[in-house]
């Protein structure tokens, strides 16, 4: 049914014609894997200047191809409720983060719903407050920690208790703990908020500890080193020093007490062909000796069939880096954008895809030689991503976009 209340309103829509300009960026747009096309779609309205009939059936094209990811889905959303005919048109469902699986320490990536709980703020604090439900890993915490800043004094006191309580109840996890301390603000919007709002600093602070000092008492993914916590605790126990009331923290508590098993990126790092890449001589011979073996290269099957294509990505880049200031890296270059052209690189590892193809945007930006190899290697979608983000380099469309 969905789509074909999009089809009648596209065919409704057609008294308003497009600028022709943006329908170029929407075919660009609609040739990027999903839900990345949705994301693109909805940050190109803004600036375009449409009608309330222009905009409708675009929000509900992105939102539907959004689908799972959520943030995307939340944009397209707001969008469509700000512009559709309410006594012609039927309102689209509140997007939810649905409940995600605990990430073990053998998995490189986590998830991240990055805005979808800042948009869902700027939605309204009953959206809001529907977005909160499927909240368990410490990443999504900390990315609801970072949407609470924006909240008004009142609103925040309202909601931190209930915040907090889903503060304690993300532990178990040492892959996500450990990303939503470096990759989110977590830390600093617990401190900040516990700073300026005496009314709930106490309660916030006490939760925010016991989240720390429970990770920390669980087994640790190799690598995640208890000394990249002593500005963490140093900060906390300032802030302890000003709120009072709840107990400092040691430089004990943070200690690793036990460590999982070598994880996906470290077993990458360890192949023998890894090891040739970042130590053998950089000359003609040696090049194409690493660009043939990374051709043919294959993850035995007892380690992992399965994430052949990643781990390829990754020593391709290596590769790349390695030879960043010699001539083969135009070679090497050319040889990674073929495989990634003709590899399911992108339909079943679509965050490695988007690392490369952004590694791929800043190697040929303003060079249009560059640009042209990468937009004939064979693949529409990275074709588009290069025009896209060479295109529109400082605009919302880039931001969306990994």
């Amino acid at each position: 049914m969905a789509p074909l209340i999009a089809l009648l309103s596209l065919l409704a829509a057609t008294n308003d014609p497009l600028p022709k300009e943006l329908e170029y960026r929407l075919s660009l747009a609609r040739a990027l894997p999903a839900p990345y096309s949705g994301a693109v779609i909805v940050a190109l309205l803004p600036s375009a200047k449409l009608s309330p009939r222009q905009i409708v059936p675009l929000a509900d094209e992105a939102y539907h191809l959004a689908a799972k990811d959520s943030t995307s889905a939340v944009r397209a959303w707001i969008a469509y409720r700000d512009n559709f005919d309410k006594e012609k048109e039927p309102a689209l469902a509140f997007p939810i983060q649905p409940a995600t699986e605990k990430v073990g320490c053998d998995v490189i990536g986590v998830n991240d719903p990055r805005d979808y709980y800042r948009s869902a703020m700027e939605a309204g604090p009953k959206e809001f407050e529907t977005a909160m439900r499927n909240v368990r890993s410490a990443v999504e915490v900390g990315r609801l920690f970072e949407a609470l800043l924006l909240a008004s004094s009142g609103e925040q006191t309202r909601l931190v208790p209930q915040v907090s309580r889903l503060l304690n109840a993300a532990t178990g996890s040492d892959r996500e703990f450990v990303a939503a301390i470096r990759f989110t603000r977590l830390h600093q919007a617990v401190l900040r908020l516990a700073t300026e709002n005496a009314a709930v600093g106490r309660i916030l602070l006490g939760s925010y500890r016991g989240f720390l000092v429970t990770n920390w008492q669980g087994k640790r993914c190799a690598g995640n080193r208890a000394e990249e916590f002593k500005g963490i605790i140093e900060e906390f126990n300032q802030t302890v020093a000003t709120v009072r009331g709840v107990a400092t923290l040691g430089p004990e508590a943070a200690r690793v007490h036990s460590v999982e098993p070598v994880t996906k990126a470290e077993l990458a790092r360890t192949f023998p062909l890894g090891y040739k890449i970042m130590n053998a001589p950089i000359d003609e011979l040696s090049v194409r000796s690493m660009l043939h073996e990374l051709e043919q290269f294959h993850l035995e099957e007892k380690l992992d069939s399965a994430g052949t294509l990643p781990a390829k990505a990754f020593l391709y880049g290596k590769l790349a880096q390695r030879l960043e200031s010699s001539i083969f890296l135009n070679t090497a270059m050319a040889e990674w954008a073929h495989f990634v052209a003709y590899s399911r690189l992108r339909e079943d590892h679509q965050e490695d895809w988007f690392r490369c193809a952004r590694r791929f945007y800043e190697w040929g930006r303003g060079n249009r030689a560059r640009q042209d190899m990468l937009e004939t290697a064979g693949d529409p979608a990275l074709t588009a991503y290069i025009k896209l983000t060479t295109l529109l380099p400082e605009s919302e469309v880039a931001r969306v976009l990994p």
